[in-house]
């Protein structure tokens, strides 16, 4: 088979992938299964994005391009969880609305502490 014939076989292939290890070793990319294992479909929906942003960029790629970019896609995806948490990129909806927001934080210096008429010096009630 000819170099062109692989890389549309593996173009293919790409498309028929469907668990994050398929994605990982048809691209030939190290990963830890135990990253992997906790976190699959975090990578899976930001390598989904960084597809969807590598299609709307450039069309007209090759397909040995399209293949490299696809690695390299994936290599930040996965990156971006051994560096951070599912928490901290809140992709899906439910990790969103749980967000803390903004308006919640309150600085130290509005903390007040009222002590009781009959509390003494320690704050503990006097008998």
């Amino acid at each position: 088979m000819s170099a062109a014939g692989q890389v549309d076989e593996q173009l293919a292939e790409f498309r028929r992938c469907s668990t994050a290890e398929q994605y990982f070793e048809l691209l030939d990319v190290d990963f830890d299964p135990r990253v992997v294992a906790v976190n699959r479909l975090h990578i899976l929906r930001y390598f989904a994005g960084e597809i969807a942003g590598l299609h709307a960029a450039d069309a007209s790629q090759s397909p040995e391009e399209l293949l490299r970019d696809y690695r390299q896609a994936l290599i930040r995806s996965y990156e971006a969880f051994t560096t951070a948490t599912a928490l901290d990129h809140r992709l899906f909806k439910v990790l969103k609305d749980r967000a803390p927001e903004p308006e919640a934080f309150v600085p130290v210096s509005e903390i007040t502490i009222e002590r009781s008429a009959t509390a003494g010096p320690q704050g503990k009630e006097q008998s």
